[in-house]
């Protein structure tokens, strides 16, 4: 059985799911969710699968999963599994399910917080693929596009350690395996949007290269980096 294989499970195609009547669930954290989601999917972050019967007793209902990148909704399948529901795909990245099922399908709607912490509904989202964004975004920009969507710090150890961006993955880019730990976190998808950051933006400026060079077609960086970042954003310890 090949990686893809066994991280999605058998091919099934989602879109068939859904129009069916398949309950979309989406495993990010409940941050991730209220950046933008599908308005028909339920929010269960991973760490709470457990709690799905709650929402879906029938263990034969036809559950859809979806996350950043795949990766914790292909968790999410197996624990499912073993809590006896029969009827569990695993879709990857949200927003691969937004362009596979359709906006119209999905209903799709983005959340967004106003000023005075009232939660906005846009319009749905039309099924087009969304606008290009610049490669190269300063902090304003890079905050608006990455939210919802895979972030990366490709910083030390040492250097995390002492501030991150909330919702951050960390992979170093100067470990050996930097490019491989790439590919099997987010080969899968190479047209899902990836956000890179390091220090200053000359570690991340190289790794979008690298990527690039490996097939990933949707990748930004954000230049001055985390230290342009923590002069005017929050930020957290891990």
């Amino acid at each position: 059985m090949g990686f893809f294989t066994k991280l999605f499970g058998p091919k099934q195609d989602p879109k068939e799911w859904v129009a069916r009547g398949a309950k979309i669930v989406d495993v990010r954290t409940s941050g991730e969710f209220a950046s933008g989601h599908p308005a028909k999917a339920i929010n269960i972050p991973l760490n709470s699968i457990a709690t799905l019967p709650k929402k879906i007793k029938d263990r034969d209902a036809e559950i859809v999963l979806c996350c950043a990148s795949g990766m914790r909704a292909s968790a999410a399948k197996q624990n499912l599994e073993k809590m006896g529901y029969t009827k569990v795909i695993n879709a990857g990245s949200w927003t691969k399910l937004r362009t596979l099922v359709g906006a119209a399908l999905l209903g799709l709607t983005f959340t967004t917080t106003t000023a005075c912490g009232q939660a906005t509904e846009s319009a749905p989202v039309a099924s087009e693929a969304p606008a290009t964004q610049p490669e190269n975004l300063d902090v304003a920009g890079f905050k608006a596009a990455q939210a919802g969507h895979v972030l990366v710090d490709v910083r030390t150890d040492a250097e995390v350690a002492e501030g991150m961006i909330e919702g951050a993955a960390h992979v170093d880019f100067y470990s050996a395996d930097f490019a491989a730990q790439m590919e099997a976190n987010y080969g899968q998808d190479k047209d899902q949007a990836i956000y890179l950051y390091c220090r200053s933006g000359g570690r991340s400026g190289k790794a979008l290269n690298q990527l690039k060079q490996a097939g990933f077609t949707n990748v930004h960086h954000l230049v001055g980096g985390f230290m342009a970042w923590s002069a005017s954003e929050p930020f957290v310890k891990p």
